[in-house]
């Protein structure tokens, strides 16, 4: 369920930034959902941060300012700031293993 929907933010995400989304009637055909299911991701894609904009002339949203978009995990690099790794992690603590 959780790649389904990432898979799902991944296409509309390309589909704006390539401004090529067409109208929202159209967007939501072509992505299989109804319209207001089309219009709530997007409401939720401005949540996280991207500013969408649509335009009625050339019927596409699009982004107002260049963004990414990141949906996974990264290793975490430890440094002074980020002691993980070093240690002082949960993972490491004599505490949790009583628990495993």
């Amino acid at each position: 369920m959780i790649l389904k929907a990432r898979d799902l933010l991944v296409t509309l995400h390309q589909k704006i930034e390539s401004r090529s989304t067409g109208t929202p009637a159209e967007l939501a055909q072509c992505m299989g959902f109804s319209e207001r299911t089309i219009k709530r991701y997007i409401a939720q894609l401005r949540q996280m941060g991207a500013e969408i904009s649509y335009c009625y002339q050339r019927n596409t949203y699009y982004y107002t300012t260049p963004v990414t978009f990141q949906f996974g995990f990264k290793p975490v690099v430890a440094n002074d700031d980020n002691p993980v790794g070093k240690g002082n992690s949960l993972l490491s603590s004599p505490f949790l293993y009583r628990y495993l």
